[in-house]
């Protein structure tokens, strides 16, 4: 079933989803320079939007949102919060070069930050204002400059189970990367063949993810089992990003790789866990 729609010509292409602990639904429209909130207006994220892309999208756990911009212009780029209705501020600065996508928080207010163009994983710790390395590995690298496919490196990013889990949209890879008192461990390929964009888990471990050049949302199994749960005759048009609710995915379509230039947000129903899914208490 079919959401929302948005404006294909004006930029409006949802690239990332948060739901609020009130249902507030919000997704970033990555060229618009906005982030859309169901009981509302789009916001501008940055006051002077130059050439910002906005992309990744969190919440804390009093439901500020936290959304990543990519821009070429340093007091730009990093990410920003939201701290009250069309008042944005930047929380961490990201060097211009920093191709920024997705985001995620650990319990203890660890934000980590994809670069999906240099094939790297940022991080800002509690208290600190900029985004700094956390690891470069060849496991996070896109492949090729050429498409938007092969030039998109590390992806989506979640916390589940003690670990970082990050896809690589090039590579076609999931992997869980390892978290040893804040420092990078052992990166593990989880699962090939899959160049998925944003993804989710429920709170039974289950792992839902948008795949984007193949308009599919797939679901796996703690025990491995694969199930394609939706496809562009659902509605889906380049899936990027899932949000679990209590009955059923919220998914983000950007259009930018599908067959229509339609983007919008599905809503699959679903017999689903909770959404595993951490929302510090962060510094004001």
């Amino acid at each position: 079933m079919i959401l929302k729609t948005f404006d294909h010509s004006a930029g409006e292409m949802p690239e990332n989803i948060v739901v609020l602990a009130d249902g507030t639904i919000c997704a970033t429209l990555l060229l618009a320079g906005t982030v859309w909130l169901s009981n509302g207006k789009p916001e501008p994220v940055v006051p002077e939007q130059a050439d910002a892309i906005v992309v990744g999208l969190a919440s804390d756990a009093e439901d500020r949102l936290y959304a990543a911009v990519r821009s070429t212009t340093e007091t730009v780029s990093g990410i920003w919060r939201r701290e009250a209705p069309h008042h944005w501020t930047r929380f961490a600065a990201a060097e211009s070069r920093a191709g920024l996508n997705g985001i995620t928080f650990t319990e203890d207010g660890i934000v980590f930050a994809a670069d999906s163009v240099n094939g790297e994983i940022l991080c800002c710790s509690p208290g600190d204002d900029t985004l700094r390395l956390w690891l470069a590995d060849e496991s996070l690298a896109p492949t090729s400059p050429d498409d938007p496919v092969s030039s998109t490196g590390v992806n989506g990013l979640k916390i589940w189970d003690g670990a970082l889990w990050a896809t690589n949209t090039a590579q076609g890879t999931v992997l869980r990367i390892g978290i040893d008192q804040g420092r990078a461990g052992e990166v593990t390929q989880v699962h090939t063949g899959i160049p998925a964009d944003d993804f989710a888990f429920d709170t039974s471990g289950t792992l839902y993810l948008a795949v984007h050049p193949r308009d599919t949302v797939l679901r796996i199994t703690p025990g491995g089992e694969k199930t394609v749960l939706a496809t562009e005759a659902d509605g889906l048009d380049g899936p990027s990003a899932i949000a679990v609710i209590d009955d059923g995915l919220l998914v983000t379509s950007l259009g930018m790789l599908g067959s229509r230039n339609d983007p919008n947000i599905v809503r699959l129903p679903l017999d689903v866990a909770k959404a595993a899914l951490p929302r510090p208490r962060m510094p004001r």
